[in-house]
Formats: C-alpha cells, sequence, structure tokens
C-alpha cells in the first residue's frame, strides 16, 4: 500500500486514478482538434472531466465500492450515466456549434476506457492480493490481523501463513494417521483453525507454519473420540514410508475449511516458501520468543517486518485501539513542530477567509430565515475543549429551540432530534450552521481541519471510559476533519470510541497534503448530506 506525505491510501485505487484519467485525456485530445475556439474547448474538457467527476462523487474510487461493484458493474454504468447527462449540459452551454460527433466521441472513448480499465484492475474473478502477509502469533492480535485482512483490506493484501512464535521451528517430529486408511496425503503438523465467520469474506484458508515434520492423513478420519480438524494431527508417532514423496503443502481433505500446514526450518524458509512480502508481529505476550536476528535478514532482503498496530493503520487508515498500547503512541516523533504550526496556521487563515468571504450573503439570508422560523437568537455559543483541554467558547447557528435543554441538561444529538427547529433541520442536513466556526480559526482556538471540538461535560465521561481519549488534544480541533469524513455522525460512546480511531490516525499523519484531501472529500460530504444529524 503506497504512502504519500505520510498518509496511506490505496494502491489499487490509486492506479486506477492514473490510468482512468490519461484514458479521459486521451479521449480529449482525439476529439479536441475538433473545437474551434476557447469556448468549444471548454465545453469538450468539462464534458471529458464528468467521467472521473461521476465516479468519483459515486465512491467508485473507494476499496470496497469498487469491489462492490467489481462484478455486475451497475454503480459504474450508472455513474456513466450521469456523466452522460452533465456533457451535455456543457455541450449545450458550449454554444450548441461543437463539431457534430465531438462530444459523443469524446464520452464514448472515455467510457469504454473507463469500462476497460475497471474490468481489468477491478473486476477480477479471484480475491489474491497484491501483497502477501506472515502473521507471527497465536492469540487475539493475530486473530484480529486474520480479520482485518480478510474483511477490511478489499484485495490489498492475503494472509499467506500464520506462525506461533513460541513453535521451535528446527524440531523434527514424524507423526502419522490414526484409524486407518488408505495413506493420500503428507505435511506438517495441523493446528486447528476456525472457519470464518457469517458476516465476514471468505479467503483462502490460512496456513499454518509449523517445525519441519511429517503428517500422514487418512480419509477414515480419526476416532470417534476426538473432535474437530485437529484430531487429524493427534497420530501416534510413526516415520512416514521413504518410498512416497512428501508434499510441502497439503489442505486438509475432510474439513469445509481446511488448514494448511507449512513445513519450515527458519522463518527465513517460510517466508520463502510462501511468498510473503510483509511480515506482521501480532504477539499477544510482549516477552514473546521472537527471531530478532532473522527479522532483520528478511528487512535486509526487501521484505517488510511491521507491528500489529502499524500494519493496520496501513490498511485501515484508522489506528485500532484494539490493537494499540500505551508505549506505541509514547515512542515516535513529535506530534507538532514550529514549522509545521506555521504552514497550518497560514492554511487555516486562507481557507477561512475564502469561507467567508464566500458564505457572507449565504450567512444574511439564512440569519433571516431563523429569526422567521423561530423565537430566539440568530448565533448560539457553547464551551469546548481545545487543544492541550483547554476551553473556548463555539459559535454556530441555531439550529434547536433557545431553551433545548433547559430540562434534560447535555445530552448526545439523535435522528429526528425533537429539539431541532424546521430550520435547524436544514442546516444540519447542509453543515450550514458550521460556518461560523470560521471566526474561531480565525482567533487560534480552531484549525480548519482537525478533530470534533467535543463538550467538556461528554469529554470529562469518554475520558474514563475509552482509552487514549485524552490524545485527540494534542492538535486543535477543526470544521472538519478525517473522522467527519469517515464516520457518520456519532452519538454515543461506541460512535465515540470508532471515531477516536480516526483522529489517532490523523494525529499521528498530520500533513498539508492530508489537510487538502479532507478539504477536497469534506465538498462531496456537504453535498450529500452524509453523517449529518
Amino acid at each position: 500500500m503506497p504512502q504519500f506525505s505520510g498518509h496511506w491510501y490505496s494502491g489499487r485505487a490509486a492506479r486506477l486514478v492514473f490510468v482512468e484519467a490519461a484514458l479521459v485525456g486521451m479521449a480529449l485530445w482525439i476529439s479536441g482538434h475538433q473545437a474551434r475556439g476557447w469556448r468549444e474547448l471548454a465545453a469538450l474538457v468539462a464534458a471529458a472531466a464528468c467521467v472521473p467527476a461521476a465516479l468519483y462523487l459515486a465512491d467508485l474510487y473507494d476499496p470496497q465500492v469498487m469491489r462492490n461493484d467489481r462484478m455486475r458493474g451497475s454503480g459504474t454504468l450508472k455513474a456513466l450515466g450521469l456523466a452522460a447527462l452533465a456533457a451535455a449540459i456543457f455541450g449545450l452551454l458550449g454554444g450548441g456549434t461543437l463539431p457534430r460527433g465531438a462530444l459523443i466521441e469524446t464520452l464514448g472513448v472515455a467510457s469504454l476506457g473507463v469500462l476497460l480499465a475497471r474490468a481489468a484492475l477491478v473486476a477480477r474473478m479471484d480475491e489474491r492480493g497484491h501483497n502477501r502477509v506472515l502473521v507471527i502469533g497465536a492469540g487475539q492480535r493475530a486473530l484480529e490481523i486474520e480479520r482485518i485482512v480478510r474483511t477490511e483490506a478489499y484485495g490489498e493484501y492475503e494472509v499467506a501463513g500464520k506462525l506461533d512464535p513460541t513453535v521451535d521451528l528446527g524440531e523434527q517430529h514424524h507423526v502419522s494417521a490414526v484409524g486407518g486408511g488408505e495413506v493420500i496425503a503428507a505435511a506438517g503438523a495441523l493446528l486447528e483453525e476456525d472457519g470464518p465467520a457469517a458476516n465476514e469474506v471468505a479467503l483462502a484458508p490460512t496456513p499454518e507454519v509449523v517445525p519441519s515434520s511429517h503428517l500422514i492423513v487418512g480419509p477414515g478420519g480419526a476416532p470417534a473420540q476426538i473432535q474437530g480438524p485437529i484430531a487429524e494431527a493427534k497420530v501416534a508417532a510413526r516415520k512416514a514410508p521413504e518410498e512416497k514423496p512428501l508434499a510441502a503443502v497439503v489442505p486438509l481433505p475432510t474439513h469445509p475449511n481446511p488448514a494448511i500446514a507449512v513445513t519450515a526450518h527458519t522463518l527465513t524458509d517460510a517466508v520463502r516458501d510462501l511468498k510473503v512480502d510483509t511480515v506482521v508481529i501480532a504477539s499477544d505476550e510482549r516477552r514473546a520468543r521472537l527471531p530478532i536476528e532473522e527479522f532483520i535478514r528478511l528487512r535486509l532482503g526487501g521484505i517488510t517486518v511491521l507491528p500489529a498496530q502499524r500494519f493496520a493503520e496501513r490498511v485501515l487508515r484508522r489506528v485500532p485501539i484494539a490493537l494499540l498500547r500505551p508505549s506505541d503512541l509514547a515512542i515516535g516523533e513529535g506530534l507538532n513542530s514550529p514549522m509545521r504550526a506555521a504552514v497550518k496556521r497560514v492554511f487555516d487563515l486562507v481557507t477561512s477567509g475564502i469561507l467567508l468571504v464566500c458564505a457572507a450573503p449565504v450567512l444574511a439570508v439564512l440569519a433571516i430565515l431563523i429569526k422567521l422560523d423561530s423565537q430566539g437568537p440568530v448565533f448560539y455559543w457553547q464551551e469546548r475543549v481545545g487543544r492541550g483541554g483547554r476551553i473556548f467558547r463555539l459559535h454556530k447557528l441555531r439550529t434547536m429551540r433557545h431553551d433545548a435543554e433547559k430540562l434534560s441538561g447535555p445530552v448526545w444529538a439523535a435522528q429526528k432530534d425533537p429539539r431541532v427547529t424546521r430550520m435547524g433541520a436544514f442546516l444540519r442536513m447542509t453543515r450550514l450552521d458550521e460556518i461560523p466556526q470560521a471566526f474561531a480559526v480565525f482567533q487560534g482556538h480552531m484549525s480548519f481541519v482537525g478533530p470534533r471540538p467535543e463538550r467538556p461535560f461528554f469529554v470529562q465521561q469518554l475520558k474514563t471510559q475509552v482509552p487514549f481519549y485524552g490524545m485527540r488534544e494534542a492538535v486543535k480541533p477543526g470544521i472538519t476533519g478525517w473522522a467527519q469524513i469517515r464516520y457518520p455522525y456519532g452519538s454515543s460512546v461506541d460512535d465515540a470510541r470508532a471515531k477516536l480511531e480516526y483522529d489517532l490516525y490523523y494525529v499521528q499523519h498530520q500533513s498539508l497534503f492530508l489537510d487538502l484531501a479532507i478539504c477536497f472529500h469534506t465538498v462531496k460530504t456537504v453535498i450529500f448530506g452524509r453523517g449529518a444529524r
């Protein structure tokens, strides 16, 4: 998975962006020479740009959406239909003087190129990932890494195997099947592996790396008193017949989700046999015996070796609290620097200034509508928690009755909240009530991009219930943020815990590039009213 300016992004999505941009550019080059004058050329450029814009608005550069749409392609076809409609409008704005067939030629070549590109890069029948992962561990952390790869990597990664760090790969064992039957296969000792959950995507079974050994599996299975797939490994010690060749990787044929055993003398052997690209250290015990020297040799050989939480960051673009330890946040580079703070301050002033200048006429109209809709002031203020736990006043356009919390006190917002006025519902859906926060950005209490500013009452509660919640205060809160565009509106402790994972990612990977990407995605979030409440 590639990284740019500290931010991890989907390699498959990036390839699609570049390939489809090149195809759209080719379509424009083919038809663009027919344009007569800048107005016709601008109309063709706008029409061609409708294709990637429609795909982006339909979330078809999101790895999960791409994967779900890979077989039928219905989402892609709908997006291309929307692009054709928008392009026709731009064609009319071009004066209706475009050369005959130029607009259709541009859209046709671009759309055909997009469909072919997605057929080649997305709509693959297999689920094999680009990066093969060997998980070092046998506990809950290892299981969580396997679950993440199977259900949330969307083809970017696949589990190549799993190794218990307590296993001594140098030991030799010779075992054979119990219960009679013809010898049909030979492999290493098998460990029990549960099948995937019903709501998970079932990929290939995970190989278990075991000491170099021989296991003979009979079709008759194990005795009745031994239950489960591990029963095939409950065998008596006996050397396998030397005249029968022994396979290195053999599935267990008597189980619907067979485990696989890979014999190896060293970790390097396992990495080579499984064609591993990344080794993930996911042992539960901090003092687990780990082959440090072999890890170093693997890194020198070009293999990526990562702890569980850092690998999860790459895949999820958030920091899973289940994999996080206090030392993971305590050790590392500084979270703030004078140069980064200066660049971010300039960015905040420029973006907030543009927002206020563009929104000033809209604010005037909204102020009148708010006064006509309900009694009370146009603006209201609340205390919020800023960087370092400092309290500041935040102003917004009023969306509730002026006495909304007189009896209930501070409570989470809910769907169809009865306290919200008719105008307030519109303001929340369009996020227009957030505009006055730009004044707090000018005062230096907030940033344009950062974690959502929360009320002191809720912060004190969440700090006692959600681990690492105080880390959000390492940066200034923002009008928009990584958690705001990646997760819907939160109204519970569980939502706060989920959003914290995105906030922690932003705290550790903040950069000007990430801020610009968040602002770009915020436009789509506002247009479609996602996550509003």
